[in-house]
C-alpha cells in the first residue's frame, strides 16, 4: 500500500463522503436502544446510505458481510451484526461505519471515503465505563490536534497514548488508525502506541493526506484475540473496550474533520 495524496479539486467529494458517514453514524447511534438487534442497526445504516446515492464501504470489503461494524462490551472492533445480538440496558456498543462516494477525476473513477466510529451507552452504565468512553473520545481529539503539516504520525500516536497512560487503560496494539485511499485502507498505519516507531519508519504529515485517527482503549490489559468468525476482535480478559474514530483531511493551513457533523 502507498500513501495517497489528494489534490485540492478532490476535497469537495472527500468532504461529502465524510458528511454522509457522520450523518449515517449519528442515525444508528440514535437508533441504538435496548431491545434492538445489531442486525437491525446494520439495515438502518445500509438503507440510509443507499438512499443518499452512496455506497456502504465495508460491505464486501475483504469479505466483510455487513455495512456496519457492531462491537458490544468486550468486543473491540469488527463485530458482525446479528439478529441474535440484542442490545440490553447497561451495554455499550462501538458503531463503525464507512461511506463511499464515487466520482470521476481526470478520467478515472474514484471512490471517496468517510470512516467514523463512536461507542455509545445503552441505558445506564457504571462510572468506570462511562469514564472510559469519555477518555477514549478525548484521546481522539488529542490525536486530531496533531494532524497538520510538519507533524508526524508518531506525534499523533504519542498524543493519543498520553491519555491512556495517564488514565491507566490498556491500549490495543494490533489495530489503530490508517490512511484512506481510493480502495479504503492505505498507508500510513497510525498506531496508538508510539513505541511502534522504535522498529518502524515514521511518516511526516503532508497536505492532501486523508487520515483516520482511531483510539481503542480497554479497562483491562491491551491483549486481544480474534473470534472464530475471523472478524470480531475481543479483549482477552473480557473487560470492556471503547473505540472512537474520525476521518481527517490535512490541508495546507490545518485540517478538517470530514466526519464531524456538529
Amino acid at each position: 500500500m502507498t500513501i495517497t495524496i489528494y489534490e485540492k479539486e478532490q476535497y469537495k467529494p472527500i468532504k461529502e463522503a465524510g458528511r454522509l458517514a457522520g450523518l449515517a453514524l449519528d442515525l444508528v447511534c440514535r437508533s441504538a436502544k435496548a431491545g434492538i438487534s445489531t442486525w437491525d442497526l446494520d439495515k438502518i445504516a445500509e438503507e440510509w446510505i443507499r438512499s443518499q446515492g452512496a455506497i456502504p464501504t465495508f460491505k464486501g470489503y475483504l469479505g466483510f458481510p455487513a455495512s456496519l461494524c457492531t462491537s458490544v462490551n468486550h468486543e473491540v472492533v469488527h463485530g458482525i451484526p446479528s439478529k441474535q445480538k440484542i442490545l440490553m440496558d447497561g451495554d455499550i456498543i462501538s458503531l463503525d461505519i464507512g461511506v463511499t462516494v464515487r466520482e470521476k477525476f481526470k478520467g478515472k473513477d474514484w471512490g471517496y471515503i468517510g470512516d467514523t466510529a463512536r461507542t455509545v451507552k445503552i441505558g445506564s452504565v457504571n462510572s468506570n465505563v462511562s469514564k472510559l468512553l469519555d477518555d477514549t473520545e478525548l484521546s481522539l481529539y488529542k490525536g486530531i490536534e496533531c494532524c497538520k503539516v510538519g507533524k508526524t504520525v508518531k506525534d499523533i500516536s504519542a498524543s493519543v497514548n498520553n491519555v491512556a497512560q495517564e488514565k491507566k487503560y490498556g491500549v490495543v496494539r494490533m489495530f489503530g488508525g490508517h490512511g484512506i485511499g481510493p480502495d479504503y485502507h492505505s498507508e500510513p498505519f497510525i498506531p496508538n502506541w508510539p513505541e511502534y516507531f522504535s522498529q518502524n519508519n515514521n511518516t511526516e504529515i503532508k497536505a492532501g493526506m486523508l487520515l483516520c485517527i482511531e483510539p481503542m482503549f480497554n479497562l483491562g490489559s491491551d491483549d486481544v484475540r480474534k473470534l472464530k468468525d475471523d472478524w470480531t476482535i475481543v479483549t482477552a480478559d473480557h473487560k470492556i473496550s471503547a473505540h472512537f474514530e474520525h476521518t481527517i483531511l490535512v490541508t495546507e493551513d490545518g485540517s478538517y474533520i470530514t466526519t464531524k457533523i456538529n
